[in-house]
């Protein structure tokens, strides 16, 4: 793990939960047994949002709030994180059935679910400034490259939210439901603008239902 992260946790426990995805279990102690990352990736994915926000807002104090939110989306996007997650190796380390081996839209997130939940244990193990560092000397200087970023396209989802916010129309993503299929949860996505409901994703990841939903409009409306 040090030679992944580049220090050495306090807390180990930790970092087993942040590497343990939903399809297997850490036995954190006697009595609870089913412990996963979920709970590690909320935490991380408002961390990790808030000091991008913050680096961006440092690095580029003459960019307007549409600038900033493009490249924050940029950055923290699934696709980004996901390819950072790879290039640090943290697919060896984490913890899951097997069996997903073949599903790539369910692998295809795996790296990125885990890079945040990282993020969410090593706030916990050390505090915000050691978190802050982190990120900027191995996240912001291996893997970001502000200039080519700028030219990069948008995910769906935050182009589509980009569009809404410009033509002033208010957009949701809401959980239409969630089924069960070989155990595992399927999220039915629903996308709603001005209140009406406008197109809808599906998908074993909530993140990537969202972007389908979001393409499909994308596409069919030339956004």
């Amino acid at each position: 793990m040090y030679n992944v992260l580049g220090f050495c946790p306090k807390k180990l426990s930790l970092y087993k939960i942040a590497l343990t995805h939903n399809s297997v279990h850490y036995r954190y102690n006697k009595n609870i047994t089913k412990i996963n990352n979920e709970r590690l990736e909320f935490l991380g994915d408002s961390i990790l949002g808030f000091l991008v926000a913050e680096k961006l807002y440092l690095k580029f104090p003459y960019q307007n709030e549409g600038f900033l939110t493009e490249m924050r989306s940029k950055i923290v996007g699934r696709n980004k994180l996901n390819a950072i997650g790879k290039k640090m190796g943290l697919m060896n380390l984490l913890k899951y059935d097997m069996k997903l081996s073949t599903n790539h839209s369910i692998t295809d997130t795996l790296s990125g679910n885990a890079l945040e939940a990282i993020v969410g244990a090593i706030y916990l193990d050390k505090g915000y400034q050691f978190t802050k560092d982190f990120i900027n000397k191995k996240i912001f200087e291996n893997y970001i490259d502000f200039e080519t970023l700028i030219h990069e396209e948008l995910s769906y989802k935050a182009k589509l939210i980009k569009w809404a916010q410009k033509e002033k129309r208010k957009i949701e993503y809401l959980v239409l439901s969630i089924e069960i299929e070989n155990k595992k949860n399927v999220f039915n996505i629903q996308i709603l603008l001005d209140g009406e409901m406008i197109v809808e994703g599906r998908n074993h990841s909530k993140k990537l239902a969202e972007e389908l939903a979001s393409q499909k409009y994308c596409n069919a409306n030339n956004i």
